[in-house]
């Protein structure tokens, strides 16, 4: 018998992470508030969001590029207009959220949501550089049980066509 008088074959199984494990997994630590979750850019999409994740109690890892960001949301500061300083601060106090540039990290998260920008080019064809660089950092850091969420702006079958072929060439 091992942890709690459990038999050791339940004890030791291993998670199962397929799609009703990972619903399973992911929706016992929203309850119990232990869900870690990873918002990729903190502009305009993802510090909002980052913010209303906190808000319900939700511990959130910030991840930015622009050390200037990072800074400024670690110092309870807010750069977007439509999020306030006192928010930002206050969750800064509570340990809800902080931000790093440290894309190691990702491998905390149980679900990452990727709010990175895909602005126009000449041809109005949406720049898809951020959310590849974005993909290559989390394909370094995917674990089974963890949830990706593309919220940025782009055409349909992003997700499928872009980035679910990089996470399975990582065995996922």
């Amino acid at each position: 018998m091992l942890r709690g008088g459990r038999p050791p074959s339940i004890a030791t199984s291993p998670p199962n992470y397929g799609l009703v494990g990972t619903f399973e997994s992911l929706s016992g630590k929203i309850d119990r508030r232990e869900l870690i979750c990873g918002v990729m850019g903190l502009g305009y999409v993802g510090l909002p969001l980052a913010v209303e994740m906190g808000r319900v109690g939700l511990k959130v890892i910030g991840f930015e590029v622009s050390d200037r960001v990072t800074d400024l949301v670690n110092a309870g500061e807010s750069h977007i207009k439509d999020v306030k300083g006192a928010d930002v601060a206050s969750l800064r106090r509570s340990g809800k959220l902080e931000a790093t540039t440290d894309m190691s990290r990702l491998g905390e998260c149980d679900v990452i949501s990727v709010c990175v920008p895909t602005p126009l080019g000449k041809t109005k064809d949406p720049d898809m550089s951020y959310i590849v660089a974005a993909t290559e950092a989390i394909v370094e850091q995917l674990r089974p049980g963890q949830l990706v969420v593309l919220e940025s702006t782009t055409y349909p079958g992003t997700t499928r066509e872009l980035m679910l072929p990089r996470f399975e060439s990582n065995g996922l």
